[in-house]
């Protein structure tokens, strides 16, 4: 199945080949030339005598330039933009006569006086510009989502560019004036406009910070690894680049890097999902290139299932999230995939003690495509088997008859992850760009045993489970003019989770032996097909009109049978969801913007329509003082149904919503907040309250010993909650010493009448949280970083007491009885990681680091869960199953460029 995916892959790489050769036979005019070595002046006369260009330059400001490079029948067009971006130190433009002109970057004025703006600005042609473009990496030419530009002398002229790395900035106030550029790990790049540029569709290219010749330049302008956006509100901005800096659990991890944030509990080691404000995993909308992805992690919950060699740009969005999203209740995570090299062929990878991983990227048709693949495996090692230990150690259960039941396992848990990223871009025309995204991750592990039992019962165990997701996007943007800007995607999701669970065991009970064979069958399976229509359209340089349309079908099925014949549950969910929207970003003056937004969606399964009304505003005080606020309604359709206690089955269940167990859920957003920024720092703060209805959960607490197999569907309840807090932020974002920190003042709080009135902690609930990163770059290839997290002990429901009842074989059942839900709590959590990383330089043409992370440097026992037993001749006993303790890994990364 997989080769046929990329099978299919590989045959719209040909098939897009083919139709570009038709279309380059409007271009005849190919370059074939070796110029390695060449004078950039040779070249550039050979362009205009051999080839009919016309270009101006200064030959005396150009003589000291050379070019490396060959040309096998490129397209003049495109042959010329590559020498541009290749010389490191020239700059090319447009002047308003259609004429290119090359110059000397290093000749343009870096810093100007007061005399110097007066001066250009009397040089000024036009007045009240709009400049448009796209922003891409110098390195590669991927483009660059979600960058800035504003005018140096007028910051609040601003823009950021769309997924496609598309701009378009109003009421420039001349073609004299300073444009500034910025990007998560880039150099900030100022341009100088004059009145001979051209400021229609302008190609600004960024360099990456690691590759700045300018070490000072370094230094005063290197960015933190997380940004919080201006104008904003709960959203955080993170590059690939960038997680790599900060200490990992041995593989750099995407979620994690982000549960290092206020509003983002970290406090779960056991799972790299996203607990956002108060919410649950399942209540985060994930988009990989578009596409929701639902499962989200690998190892058992140890890491998320993002390869980040794989990943270009991702912003999280922690609540009162606009009305171009819907379908969760607490936050949305965009992931922009890497579409790859298009300059040449490149090719990397990590290697570490849990796995490794790598990638490659190539370009074909004359730049115009480009092809992008990653694969990531896991292997058994000291440390894999250091996670897989905790189903193997302390695995003891209560069990009837006064004795502990002690698994003696006689071989360690086999298991492996894999995920596997795919590609592949095309740009048809300069407004076009067709975009084809594959992704596949899935978890294996085998947890079978054999001679496990005790002194009066022998057997074994065949424990099979296998999980993961696999999904689709095929995306065509277009940016039809400078006002208007569209794309449609289609896709499609695949989840899936089973489990064979076999239990074959003799006992010996006085003098009659007995034989039990129980199996358990659980699959889970769903897909999604979706349709997306986005588009914006700019009314004016203050007023974004932002609409579209998104259609999915849903299909989903679990089934779980015990001994081959009797069904416990087996449900079939269909259904379809419409989602239209509306929203007006508008700014009223220089300080005050409003973005109202209404989002409304059709569900058939209900039969009726659901109305999501949304507000955003924000007001600027001064330059370094922000407010800001936000409300919204939240539906969600797909639920993971939290089932606490069905006999050796997952804890979780993919469902969708209905008219009678599992009602829609829906919450309620409240945000407010303020910033305060300057150059080096900036300090935020956002207080929330959601608001949560129709929440749902399993249990068979209260079902009775024995039923009819039909009854289990019963076992459905319904609930509401809250969570309310305030999180906090101080971050230095410049210089040698960068770093953060967080801290979270949070209650989340459930209420199910089946568990009695009133309202309990929920599982996820933290009250305090607190968070502190540090990194420090002492020399340019050098990089130290630390973390501190510190947080409140989780909810958990305790044992208030136990009895035994005698059997008529002389033997006796133990049962504990326990008292409220959630109401004691483990231990604080706390735990300090390191990370050194070391660029090396050993090979000119390679990029390579060496990094070591040490993970819970002083070996705290964090406590995961407590399994309880009762003896009659000691009552109750406990025993804490631990997290992690002090963990080192070792990561080399290699790439050619």
């Amino acid at each position: 199945m997989l080769m046929k995916r990329l099978g299919l892959i590989f045959c719209l790489i040909a098939a897009l080949a083919v139709s570009d050769a038709f279309a380059q036979s409007a271009d005849s005019i190919l370059v074939r030339e070796d110029y390695v070595g060449a004078p950039l002046l040779k070249v550039l006369k050979d362009f205009e005598t051999k080839y009919g260009m016309t270009l101006k330059y200064d030959s005396a400001a150009l003589g000291a330039y050379r070019y490396e490079g060959i040309f096998f029948g490129a397209p003049l067009q495109l042959a010329f933009e590559r020498v541009c971006q290749e010389i490191k130190g020239v700059s090319c433009y447009i002047d308003n006569e259609g004429v290119y002109c090359i110059v000397p970057t290093k000749n343009l004025p870096r810093n100007r006086t007061k005399q110097e703006n007066k001066a250009y600005e009397g040089n000024a042609t036009r007045r009240n510009l709009t400049v448009t473009g796209r922003i891409k990496d110098q390195t590669n030419g991927e483009f660059l989502p979600f960058a800035t530009v504003h005018v140096e002398a007028h910051p609040n002229v601003n823009a950021s560019t769309n997924n496609d790395g598309y701009f378009t900035l109003y009421n420039v106030p001349s073609d004299t004036e300073v444009l500034v550029f910025r990007y998560l790990g880039y150099e900030t790049q100022r341009f100088y406009l004059s009145p001979e540029i051209n400021v229609q569709n302008l190609f600004v290219e960024l360099q990456p910070a690691l590759n700045a010749l300018d070490e000072v330049t370094v230094v005063a302008e290197r960015e933190d690894v997380l940004k919080v956006p201006e104008l904003s509100i709960g959203v955080i901005q993170t590059t690939a680049a960038k997680i790599a800096d900060l200490p990992a659990l041995g593989e750099k991890d995407l979620f994690r890097t982000f549960q290092l944030m206020p509003g983002i509990s970290a406090a779960n080691e056991s799972s790299a999902g996203m607990y956002v404000r108060g919410g649950t995993p399942d209540q985060n909308l994930v988009l990989y290139d578009g596409f929701t992805i639902y499962h989200q992690e690998h190892l058992m919950g140890v890491f998320s299932a993002f390869n980040t060699n794989a990943v270009k740009d991702v912003q999280l969005h922690k609540g009162g999230f606009d009305a171009k999203h819907g379908g969760r209740l607490s936050s949305v995570m965009e992931i922009v995939g890497k579409t790859g090299n298009d300059k040449s062929f490149n090719i990397g990878g990590d290697i570490g003690f849990l796995g490794f991983n790598a990638f490659a990227e190539l370009p074909f048709n004359n730049e115009k495509g480009t092809f992008f693949v990653a694969g990531r495996r896991s292997f058994q090692s000291f440390m894999y088997d250091k996670f897989t230990s905790v189903y193997s150690e302390n695995s003891q259960q209560p069990m009837g008859g006064g004795g502990r039941f002690n698994m003696r396992n006689q071989q360690k848990p086999i298991s492996y992850f894999y995920d596997l990223n795919a590609k592949l871009t095309y740009n048809p025309s300069k407004r076009d760009i067709l975009s084809l995204s594959f992704f596949n991750g899935e978890d294996v592990l085998d947890n079978s045993r054999e001679g496990f039992g005790s002194s009066f019962i022998s057997g074994s165990i065949t424990d099979k489970t296998n999980w993961g997701n696999i999904g689709s996007s095929l995306k065509w943007s277009r940016n039809w003019n400078n006002r208007f800007y569209s794309n449609a995607l289609v896709s499609f999701s695949n989840y899936y989770s089973m489990r064979d669970r076999q239990n074959s065991s003799t006992g010996t009970f006085g003098n009659a032996a007995v034989m039990f064979d129980m199996n358990t069958d659980e699959e889970n399976r769903l897909w999604d097909y979706s349709l997306k229509i986005d588009n914006e359209y700019k009314l004016s340089g203050t007023n974004k009109l932002e609409f579209g349309l998104n259609y999915s079908n849903y299909n989903i099925d679990y089934r779980y049978s015990q001994s081959d014949t009797s069904s416990i549950l087996d449900m079939q969910n269909r259904g379809n969801l419409l989602s239209l929207y509306l929203q007006d970003r508008l700014t009223l003056n220089e300080s005050l913007t409003l973005q109202p937004g209404l989002r409304l969606s059709y569900y058939d399964v209900t039969a009726r329509p659901y109305f999501e009304p949304r507000l955003q505003a924000f007001y600027k005080l001064n330059d370094k003082i922000k407010l800001k606020a936000s409300a919204g309604y939240y539906y969600q359709f797909v639920n993971r149904i939290v089932r606490e206690d069905i006999s050796a089955g997952s804890r979780d269940i993919w469902l969708l919503s209905d008219n009678t167990g599992i009602p829609v859920s829906s919450a309620m957003h409240y945000v407010a907040g303020g910033s305060y920024e300057t150059k080096e720092f900036i300090f935020d703060l956002e207080a929330y309250y959601k608001k949560l209805n129709n929440l749902s959960e399993y249990t068979l607490r209260f079902a009775p010993s024995f039923m009819d197999n039909s009854a289990y569907q019963e076992f459905f309840y319904t609930g509401k909650g809250y969570s309310r807090g305030i999180d906090f932020l101080l971050q230095k974002k410049y210089g040698k010493l960068t770093g953060w920190i967080a801290y979270t003042l949070s209650e989340t709080r459930y209420s199910f009448p089946v568990y009695g009135n009133g309202y309990f902690p929920a599982n996820q609930d933290v009250t305090h949280e607190f968070k502190t990163v540090i990194t420090y770059k002492p020399v340019r290839n050098l990089t130290l970083s630390a973390s501190w997290i510190y947080a409140t002990g989780k909810p958990f429901t305790e044992p208030i007491g136990a009895y035994a009842l005698n059997t008529p074989n002389s033997g006796s059942m133990s049962f504990i009885v326990v008292d409220k839900k959630n109401n004691a709590r483990y231990p604080d959590y706390h735990r300090l990681d390191l990370l050194a990383k070391y660029d090396l330089s050993f090979i000119k043409e390679v990029k390579s680091s060496i990094s070591v992370s040490l993970f819970n440097l002083y070996d705290y026992s964090n406590v995961w869960y407590r399994e309880y037993a009762y003896d009659k001749s000691v009552g109750i006993t406990e025993t804490n199953i631990n997290l992690l303790g002090f963990t080192p890994n070792v990561t080399l990364s290699i790439q050619l460029k």
